[in-house]
């Protein structure tokens, strides 16, 4: 009986070449809402001018722009949010709140604010496989020096628990963990899950927040103790992580 050949040096083992192969389809697979958007935008003008009227008024920070142009969407105005979310992430660092407050505006705080959280997932799962497959060239590219160095500390065990603080504590730069996350080893699955999880209590309360764009004092006050109150809840949440890791 003849012994079985090696594998040539440098390449890839029989039995590692189906799961590498069916991680690479997967990834692909996840950028679907991605090249659907963008197949959208090449092959449809009235889509491709509503898409850039909007992504115009994000970039402008024109609230009542985006409120009118997000109601003109009629049916269709959730996948239209959903495309400026996505663009906002991936064209950082125009800020998601704004987003938030449309869907806020459009579908009362409570619907708009898990719409909101919906999407952010969406987009942060988008950004996370382009870390995945891109990694530290896009990294590199996207996310300062400094900031990296900072974002590498805080994911450095690679867990879902991370993730969750990092989402939770309100200061932490959203899109840079989510590439950050994927270039780095984070299990998908638990990214995901966390990345939802701790959005909830900043999802909801910067969609209430969104209610009240019209008094502005009212609206100071409330988000300074909103800020704080998502602070105390951050860094209670990773002292608790740290403390579990500790045993």
């Amino acid at each position: 009986m003849e012994p079985e050949s090696a594998a040539p040096p440098g390449s890839t083992p029989p039995e590692l070449e189906a799961p590498r192969r069916l991680a690479w389809g997967w990834r692909l697979a996840s950028l679907a809402p991605l090249a659907l958007l963008g197949a959208l935008y090449a092959l449809s003008p009235a889509a491709r001018a509503e898409l850039d009227r909007g992504v115009g008024l994000l970039m402008a920070r024109d609230l009542p722009g985006l409120r009118a142009w997000g109601a003109a969407q009629g049916a269709w105005a959730p996948l239209a949010t959903t495309a400026l979310m996505i663009a906002q992430a991936l064209a950082a660092p125009i800020p998601a709140v704004l987003v938030t407050w449309t869907n806020s505006w459009l579908f009362g705080w409570v619907l708009g604010g898990l719409l909101s959280i919906a999407q952010a997932t969406l987009a942060a799962w988008i950004c996370f496989v382009l870390g995945q497959a891109l990694g530290e060239p896009l990294l590199r590219r996207i996310v300062p020096e400094a900031q990296r160095v900072k974002l590498q500390g805080l994911l450095a065990e690679r867990s879902a628990s991370t993730v969750l603080v990092a989402r939770l504590l309100p200061f932490v730069p959203f899109d840079a963990v989510s590439y950050l996350a994927g270039a780095t080893g984070v299990r998908a699955w638990p990214f995901v899950w966390a990345t939802f999880v701790g959005q909830l209590p900043a999802g909801f309360a910067y969609s209430y927040l969104g209610q009240e764009i019209t008094h502005p004092g009212r609206l100071l006050v409330l988000g300074a103790c909103t800020f704080a109150a998502l602070v105390l809840i951050g860094v209670a949440a990773r002292r608790r992580v740290a403390s579990l890791a500790r045993g």
